[in-house]
């Protein structure tokens, strides 16, 4: 048997035959066995920006009450065993190893995509934990997802911003098409109000054609919100919550997962409020202290991310000097990304964590607003970008702009993300 970093390591090699939308694939791989997706009950989450906080809620309140949990999203931190949650912790390297080697003949004849194989492992995995109810948050889009070969029992759209344009359209209304790909027959779809009413209308249409009751959830329905350093608390159908995930912004997530788990069967009040408030997520405004500073982790890569991010800048740190270290991939809206940065950062430093995806740090450089008065330089990489803001007076360090560039950070800072 492969140890888990070899496969790993092998695994992540199947990224250079890019990305291949379509089901054809998984659903043979999946017939081949047995078709592990039907095994557990299921909730499908897609969106642009909040679905993996909305998937951490859900997850965290079926376990609450008291049902054996999976949650599988992407992409990992600092592990590969991050993408595979069983009962609210990471599975081993063991575990999840030895489902990859007992179907590893099937990946390589069908010749599967990396997130195609991961997802047929996570599913597997499942089955074989005997997972009672799975959170599976899409990979990109939705119809053409690998991971919507399930028939969930409730679907949930999230927020819905412009994204990956080159597979799944240039406009919002090409995008929420995709999305609303998860949409099946007469299955509820939960969806957060879209900003744009034509976008609305056309999720609205989707469920019509289908016959799922389509349920809109607006953070404007909550009240008596305030966010801290430390927490999140709202009140929604009069019930007071308080989330350790920060930012205004997981309001609307929270209540989209509550929503979501009522339609799912799982309204029990108590188990609701213990949920929301022992949810975790790393890497979504994750404020930790190292090294005698805050520093801000948050993995956002789309200028509505980034506008959520700086929002929850302001409200919770108040004015205080902000070094940011930014690496973005180039395919992102590098331009829009920054421009929020620049309304909170006093200085900015570039830097390319270790994938071919990454911008240069000269291609960063040029995208800074004109107007932006603040400090700005590059380093080479991710540790040496994280020593340049440490060895500055800024009270506040943020690390932002992708997963990689987080999750290089946290293991240089030697932080667990789980």
């Amino acid at each position: 048997m492969q140890t888990p970093d070899a496969i790993a390591r092998q695994l992540f090699k199947r990224t250079t035959k890019g990305i291949k939308l379509g089901l054809d694939r998984m659903l043979k791989a999946a017939e081949k066995i047995d078709n592990p997706q039907t095994s557990f009950a299921s909730i499908h989450v897609a969106g642009t920006n909040g679905k993996g906080s909305t998937c951490a809620y859900i997850e965290s309140v079926v376990r609450a009450h008291g049902v054996k949990t999976g949650l599988f999203t992407s992409p990992h931190l600092v592990r590969f065993e991050e993408r595979f949650i069983v009962e609210g912790a990471p599975v081993s390297g063991q575990e999840w190893a030895a489902v990859y080697n007992d179907i590893a003949d099937i990946i390589e004849s069908l010749d599967l995509t990396f997130f195609e194989a991961m997802t047929l492992i996570a599913f597997e995995l499942f089955k074989r934990e005997r997972v009672e109810w799975a959170v599976i948050e899409t990979g990109m889009g939705g119809r053409l997802d690998a991971t919507n070969i399930v028939v969930p029992q409730v679907a949930a759209i999230t927020a819905l911003d412009i994204d990956h344009t080159q597979y799944l359209g240039n406009d919002r209304a090409s995008i929420a098409l995709e999305k609303c790909g998860i949409i099946k027959r007469r299955i509820p779809l939960v969806l957060a109000r879209p900003a744009h009413d034509d976008v609305l209308d056309l999720v609205k249409q989707q469920c019509a054609l289908r016959e799922a009751p389509c349920i809109v959830v607006s953070g404007e329905d909550a009240v008596d919100c305030s966010t801290s350093e430390s927490s999140t608390t709202f009140t929604y159908v009069g019930s007071t919550l308080t989330t350790r995930l920060l930012g205004e912004y997981q309001i609307q997530n929270a209540m989209v997962a509550i929503k979501t788990l009522e339609c799912a069967g799982f309204s029990d009040a108590s188990s609701i409020k213990r949920g929301v408030a022992r949810t975790i997520l790393p890497g979504r405004f994750h404020v930790v202290k190292s090294n005698g500073r805050i520093v801000v982790f948050d993995v956002g890569h789309n200028p509505g991310a980034a506008e959520a991010f700086t929002a929850a800048v302001r409200r919770i740190f108040k004015g205080l000097p902000m070094c940011i270290v930014v690496g973005i991939m180039k395919d992102k809206d590098i331009a829009g990304i920054l421009r929020h940065y620049c309304t909170v950062a006093s200085r900015l430093i570039f830097t390319q964590p270790e994938t071919e995806r990454a911008a240069d740090c000269e291609t960063l450089l040029r995208s800074v607003p004109l107007d932006f008065k603040g400090g700005r330089e590059c380093r080479a990489d991710v540790g040496e970008a994280i020593k340049a803001a440490l060895a500055g007076s800024e009270p506040v360090i943020g690390v932002a702009g992708s997963f990689y560039t987080v999750g290089e950070a946290m293991t240089f800072l030697g932080i667990e993300p789980y």
